[in-house]
């Protein structure tokens, strides 16, 4: 003799036999999965993106770090080249801080300007999608 498995919950027959209130109870537990899921993939998105700017941030101290010896080498050739005065000391400075103007300019610029842009896409998305199903 078989016996018939009871009705899973996302079954039609359970569906049209469930009361409003587990209708509404499911749609919100699945709400919460969905709330759940998505804090997940922000939080892995978030951890490898800071992953590539701690190794981008590696790499650039290191050739921040060897820019600025070989540039205090040469202006101090460089000054002495040019007579060792005091007045050539204060334009090679001035040079320097309007070199790193610009590097800062630059480099302002070149900062993400839309963090997780794939999780607040797939948010969009989803409620979006959210929106079209209760309407």
């Amino acid at each position: 003799m078989v016996t018939e498995a009871p009705p899973s919950e996302r079954s039609p027959a359970f569906l049209e036999a469930a009361s409003t209130a587990d209708l509404v109870r499911e749609a919100m537990d699945g709400g919460r999965e969905l709330v759940r899921l998505e804090v997940e993939l922000a939080r892995e998105e978030m951890k490898a993106e800071l992953k590539h700017v701690q190794r981008a941030a590696i790499g650039l101290g290191i050739a921040l770090a060897s820019l600025v010896l070989v540039l205090c080498l040469l202006s101090m050739a460089l000054v002495l080249a040019l007579g060792g005065t005091a007045i050539v000391a204060i334009l090679m400075a001035l040079v320097f801080v309007v070199v790193g103007g610009v590097g800062g300019f630059v480099g302002y610029g070149m900062l993400p300007k839309s963090p997780l842009e794939r999780t607040r896409h797939r948010l969009e998305t989803d409620v979006n999608q959210l929106k079209e199903h209760i309407a």
